[in-house]
């Protein structure tokens, strides 16, 4: 049975489960051993945020809503388990959630400096990161791609994670203690 809400709602609702699934993923991972079980926590975590699509109110954190539905579907879970296998008890649970929840919070605001300090690269440092971060290539494949040594892509790519690495400690440290 489909939950009662208008289209907008559905389809907010909708694209927040899809954009959150690898944040998700990832927090069912480090509270269960076993990936078959990660993927059945997952699917009734995303069957409880359809059905509860309604209760969702635009504004707020998605991520914290579905957090901690995907909390309580681990909890129940690791009660259906408990006689099964041997696992964490849920007060041990309950306290890796709440440290992986503030964890993912602090990802992303990690993830956003890296984006900013990307975007203020120069494009061909920025490029040749690309090439080998987000397209996965080897360093000799880059160097036949551009022409340039390999130990020089290599010490290029040593200086540009240094400066990316300050400006986004630069970043965090002005997030933290405004002026």
């Amino acid at each position: 049975m489909e939950p009662c809400v208008s289209h907008s709602q559905q389809k907010l609702v909708m694209n927040e489960i899809a954009a959150c699934q690898p944040r998700l993923r990832a927090f069912v991972r480090c509270l269960l051993v076993h990936s078959s079980d990660v993927d059945d926590v997952l699917q009734e975590v995303n069957s409880v945020l359809w059905e509860k699509a309604e209760q969702f109110e635009p504004g707020t954190s998605f991520w914290a809503w579905a957090s901690q539905i995907a909390r309580y579907k681990v909890l129940n879970a690791v009660s259906r388990y408990a006689r099964e296998r041997v696992i964490f008890d849920q007060e041990t649970i309950s306290r890796m959630a709440q440290v992986i929840e503030e964890r993912v919070g602090t990802l992303d605001d990690r993830r956003r400096a890296l984006e900013s300090c990307l975007a203020k690269l120069p494009s061909a440092q920025r490029q040749l990161i690309e090439l080998r971060y987000a397209d996965g290539q080897a360093i000799d494949r880059i160097s036949q791609s551009i022409g340039r040594p390999q130990g020089s892509i290599r010490q290029t790519l040593y200086r540009i994670r240094g400066v990316l690495l300050e400006c986004i400690q630069r970043q965090l440290d002005v997030q933290e203690h405004p002026a």
